[in-house]
């Protein structure tokens, strides 16, 4: 079954790549392509893609780690420095959260510094070095 174009507004508003869109509906991430074109829906716009984010890794209902960055930043794993992270990204054993969105970097970096500094008080945060 494909999506729905309010579907597909939701999913790309949520900031997931076509990959992840297609595996929802087991299908490739060429006929969600399609699918975009079809409605005329411009994915870009959709997912903010000029905006710095915020986000949390969760593992187990704690959080793991706060990071910022673009809207596809949060599931890269080739560019984590800790191996474990990275082997939890991996493995599909993480989920994100996208907390907030920001116009301008530094504003994005102060708030996950603020929220870096929350966690690690209650022992949370294992895999960010420091705020």
């Amino acid at each position: 079954m494909y999506p729905t174009k309010e579907k597909l507004i939701q999913h790309l508003s949520n900031k997931m790549t076509n990959q992840d869109i297609a595996k929802i509906y087991g299908m490739s991430f060429q006929k969600i392509i399609q699918l975009i074109k079809m409605y005329n829906l411009d994915p870009n716009e959709l997912r903010g893609v000029d905006k710095y984010i915020v986000y949390e890794h969760w593992c187990n209902e704690e959080v793991v780690y706060v990071g910022s960055g673009l809207w596809y930043r949060c599931r890269r794993y080739t560019n984590r420095r800790n191996v474990e992270h990275r082997h939890l990204m991996k493995d599909g054993k993480l989920h994100y959260k996208i907390i907030k969105e920001f116009k301008f970097e530094y504003e994005a970096r102060k708030y996950e510094s603020e929220l870096i500094r929350k966690y690690k008080k209650i022992n949370q945060a294992k895999f960010n070095k420091h705020a």
